[in-house]
């Protein structure tokens, strides 16, 4: 099945960004309708992403996008009704249907495949639910906000705010030297500073927090 050799080729769970993971399972929710106050808390999302990245970490992320996707057609063998309840037993559940799916309607091919490209949703529920989430977390951690690369976009695309970029770099800097506590953490910090891309991303996460917090 094309879908699943599509999945298979991008990267594994495990090497994943944090981020990349949760909005992969933000979009998953959406796709269930899981949404508002039927969400999971974040203490709950925390632990899935513990979860996925420890006991799933050799699956691709393009798999946990593709589950999601056969879950809500009614394509695996378990009930895919949440009664708007996702917990990590759904989630366990719709992995193990997922895995025997794949034993079922797939074979190994032998040549090249192209790479995934992901699913796309409607940019406006994609917004409102970034934004939901963002307000109903306690601490509001701009690295953390869902999908906030796909936001950005979306608030630059509409012209919802004119950003002062010289002081969000500014700001980027700062926060994330506050978090220098031991070497292990100025390590990781030193290597989001030297990479300019994942330093742009931060900055970009960090205009979406000035954004959703001016609402």
């Amino acid at each position: 099945m094309e879908q699943i050799t599509l999945a298979k080729q991008t990267t594994r769970l495990k090497d994943c960004h944090s981020n990349k993971v949760i909005d992969t399972l933000a979009k998953g929710l959406i796709i269930l309708g899981i949404k508002g106050d039927k969400a999971p808390s974040d203490p709950e999302l925390a632990y899935m992403l513990n979860m996925l990245q420890k006991d799933y970490g050799n699956l691709p992320i393009g798999e946990l996008d593709l589950a999601f996707e056969l879950m809500a057609k009614n394509k695996l063998d378990e009930n895919p009704e949440t009664y708007q309840n996702f917990s990590v037993l759904y989630l366990s559940r719709m992995m193990g249907a997922y895995a025997r799916y794949v034993r079922v309607n797939w074979v190994e091919p032998k040549q090249e495949v192209k790479q995934l490209e992901q699913p796309k949703l409607d940019n406006k529920e994609m917004f409102d639910f970034a934004l939901d989430i963002y307000k109903k977390s306690k601490d509001k951690r701009f690295d953390s906000i869902f999908m906030a690369l796909d936001v950005f976009k979306y608030i630059l695309k509409n012209n919802l705010m004119e950003f002062n970029y010289s002081e969000i770099y500014n700001l980027t800097l700062n926060k994330l030297k506050e978090r220098i506590i031991d070497r292990e953490s100025k390590n990781k910090i030193n290597e989001i500073l030297r990479d300019e891309d994942q330093l742009e991303n931060m900055c970009r996460r960090m205009a979406v927090k000035i954004y959703f917090d001016s609402l």
